[in-house]
């Protein structure tokens, strides 16, 4: 269907919702729910099957096997432990991609999540903390597997947005064993959503205290002036109470005497990328402009790279990363400069031979 000032149009697709409910009754319903929702208004299978571009029966066949549309990912931590991911298969992927443009995108989320949405940047996760005297650093143990399919069902796709039909089936779209998966493309925005609640009441609690609160993904950072730990018990409290769990090996109390870090990024004056990242960075791109990007691919061990290109984009990639906090950092943008003198004069050569 098509919403254009108070005018409904709709499709084949929505003759069943029309035939069942009448036109006026579903022109009135389409009005009113557009007038309160930026989601898509979704009534029934017909209409959700034809936003997916997929037949009613292949659609429920990918329900009912859900679970079996993902291929199991075992990367190795630096620690030595096991991180799991479950990457989507190609049709569910392209499906979950649909739900992430045309629905997630287009819910609020808290003001105090900086990760996983449009326009979030690494440095505002690490601003609202600069220059404060105390500073405290949480993780959350398996973030992404402590949010339940009835958390996604009651915080994203309920009935106020959704005929629980719908809201089942598109949350049953976006979790792996009742639990959002990692290493689908919908787990990061569906964690946000699952999370503004809990962020838009701590982050007021924290203010009313003169505390800084921001969460980038399962990290939380709460700051100020005096002791932070009152802020460390309510969000212990709150966090559990929702299910999650606290690392505790990840929970730091750290006082402007030493260096504070917040998401890599060091806050005791401002938010600037660390020297020892700074200075290993400067190491590696001299040794790539006096020796070339060749040879010094061949001499990382056990490397990640594909090729050389790879590294290439990865050693482009740090250096973006500094200037994205430090645009001015003339330094960085000279190495950016001789890096691609580099891999220019590495190209001619692979060309003539």
């Amino acid at each position: 269907m098509k919403v254009v000032n108070e005018t409904v149009e709709f499709f084949e697709c929505d003759m069943n919702m029309v035939s069942k409910i009448g036109l006026m009754e579903a022109v009135e319903m389409v009005l009113d729910f557009s007038s309160t929702n930026t989601v898509p208004f979704i009534y029934d299978t017909y209409q959700l099957s034809d936003m997916f571009a997929i037949g009613r029966k292949n659609l429920f066949s990918l329900i009912r096997n859900c679970d079996q549309n993902y291929k199991q990912i075992n990367i190795k931590k630096s620690n030595g432990d096991i991180r799991v991911l479950y990457s989507p298969r190609t049709r569910l992927k392209a499906i979950q991609n649909i739900i992430l443009k045309e629905i997630l995108y287009k819910i609020p989320v808290s003001k105090y999540a900086t990760a996983y949405h449009k326009g979030a940047k690494l440095i505002d996760n690490a601003k609202p903390h600069c220059g404060e005297k105390y500073l405290l650093k949480m993780d959350l143990r398996h973030f992404f597997d402590s949010i339940t399919f009835t958390q996604v069902y009651s915080s994203v796709f309920n009935t106020c947005r959704y005929p629980k039909q719908i809201g089942t089936i598109l949350t049953m779209l976006c979790c792996h064993q009742d639990v959002l998966p990692q290493g689908a493309p919908t787990s990061p925005a569906l964690s946000n959503i699952v999370m503004k609640s809990f962020d838009d009441y701590f982050g007021k609690w924290c203010e009313k205290r003169s505390f800084s609160y921001t969460r980038y993904c399962d990290d939380i950072t709460v700051s100020g002036d005096s002791s932070v730990y009152p802020a460390y018990l309510k969000a212990k409290a709150l966090l559990e109470n929702m299910g999650f769990e606290i690392n505790q090996n990840k929970t730091h109390f750290i006082t402007n005497t030493n260096r504070q870090e917040v998401t890599r990024l060091v806050v005791n004056e401002r938010a600037r990328v660390s020297s020892d990242y700074r200075r290993k960075l400067r190491q590696e791109i001299h040794y790539v402009t006096k020796y070339g990007v060749l040879d010094a691919f061949k001499h990382l061990k056990d490397s990640e790279y594909e090729s050389v290109y790879s590294y290439y984009s990865s050693l482009i990639g740090r250096i973006n990363y500094v200037l994205q906090i430090e645009p001015e950092n003339q330094q960085m943008l000279n190495l950016k400069a001789d890096l691609e003198k580099s891999i220019e004069k590495y190209e001619w050569q692979t060309m003539l031979q």
